[in-house]
């Protein structure tokens, strides 16, 4: 058979045989590479006889890793292709229970043991999902998850990933509030919990508890970065090509709400990253048809801009943008607010570029254009202002671990 024309996304793949039926269902990062996989020497028994069934081949393209495992699961469940082992039976499906112990912990359970559950989440029929969202949690929410005796610090706590009454700092109340903010996690209401600790982190800052605070704003930025907005998979078992049709609908919304001559095929997006100045880095990412170009993406280390001055490591970073021949973009959006855009806007005329530029200001999501005074603001639920947000936190992610390796490899080196 001739192996599909297949995109180097994550997705999930369908071989089916000369009857058509499905024969196997599979979920990958890189649909292209993990499907030609298949096609090498030196396989098992097992694939070499799948693979000798295989007449055709389909997929379905997703937006994350995390609906790439729940569509998996649940085509599974509908097709029940022989080929697929796992996740066919009820006694593979997990559940998530919150404990019933004077310091509740959050564990994998089957069906017989919820009794001793305060709070379960469940049945999913993927015990790995349920696994990789358990260890998901404990990074962003560290909780107890050693059985030391109180006051026996555990190894986990060095590292600040088990915050149970075995640490010698141990606060009840802060327990209780965190295992509240898991149970809102799960109940998929993410909001409430980043209002809670947003709240939480300008109190820290007004009382000048810098270090919770930078804790507390680390524990947003993963939360924010992690938890990309999911479809769900009826969706994607209606239109196998619903993710396509998202993604026009952004690029053309985008193009109509700031009047662009075109639709913003190559958009760059900018941010820059320090702490008191120090080790500053800035990051240019790229959106190809509103999906991220890794191999577009650029990091600059800070040179010539001294001290706390965000506005000039702009700056720097737009102008040595520009001296590269890099293809131009269709849109630029900078991470900031008027005065960022303004900078940015005094980079391209100095260059002599003619390029449609915004901004998105974080705190109110407030999107700024030049020479128009007031700002724009969206609906949550706008699709441009989604891709535009997108744009931003890959940025700011991209910009923030550049910055944590050049401070690393500083400590290192002093």
């Amino acid at each position: 058979m001739v192996i599909p024309n297949l995109p180097s996304k994550t997705g999930v793949y369908l071989f089916k045989n000369a009857q058509g039926q499905v024969i196997y269902v599979g979920k990958a990062v890189n649909l292209k590479s993990r499907v030609h996989s298949y096609f090498q020497n030196n396989l098992l028994p097992k694939t070499s006889l799948l693979v000798s069934e295989i007449e055709s081949i389909d997929y379905i393209e997703v937006q994350s890793e995390i609906e790439a495992l729940i569509l998996e699961a649940n085509l599974i469940k509908k097709f029940r292709p022989r080929y697929n082992v796992r996740l066919k039976d009820d006694k593979d499906y997990l559940y998530i229970k919150v404990t019933k112990e004077k310091y509740p912990r959050i564990i994998t359970a089957r069906l017989r043991d919820l009794d001793a559950a305060k709070i379960y989440f469940g049945p999913f029929p993927n015990s790995r999902a349920v696994r990789q969202t358990i260890r998901l949690i404990q990074k962003l929410f560290p909780h107890w998850i050693c059985k030391n005796p109180p006051g026996q610090t555990c190894l986990y706590a060095h590292i600040n990933l088990c915050f149970g009454p075995c640490r010698k700092d141990f606060e009840p109340k802060e327990y209780e509030k965190r295992v509240h903010q898991i149970i809102l996690f799960l109940k998929g209401k993410k909001d409430k919990v980043v209002k809670q600790i947003t709240k939480e982190m300008n109190q820290k800052a007004k009382d000048l508890n810098f270090e919770k605070a930078a804790l507390l704003r680390d524990q947003l930025e993963s939360i924010n970065y992690v938890t990309t907005q999911t479809r769900l998979v009826s969706h994607y078992l209606q239109n196998p090509n619903l993710l396509d049709d998202l993604r026009r609908e952004e690029l053309h919304q985008l193009e109509e709400i700031l009047n662009l001559k075109k639709i913003p095929a190559r958009i760059e997006c900018y941010d820059i990253s320090n702490t008191m100045g120090k080790e500053a880095s800035g990051s240019m990412i790229v959106f190809t048809q509103a999906q991220a170009d890794k191999s577009q993406y650029r990091k600059f280390k800070i040179k010539r801009s001294p001290g706390v001055d965000d506005y000039a490591m702009l700056k720097e970073v737009l102008q040595r943008r520009f001296k590269n021949t890099w293809p131009s973009p269709d849109l630029i959006v900078i991470d900031g607010g008027k005065g960022q855009l303004k900078v940015a806007c005094e980079v391209l005329k100095e260059t002599g570029r003619d390029i449609p530029i915004i901004s998105l200001a974080k705190r109110r999501e407030e999107i700024f254009l030049p020479i128009q005074p007031a700002s724009l603001k969206l609906p949550q639920s706008s699709p441009a202002l989604q891709l535009i947000q997108r744009l931003r936190d890959e940025a700011h992610r991209f910009a923030l671990n550049y910055h944590r390796h050049l401070r690393r490899k500083s400590f290192l080196h002093s």
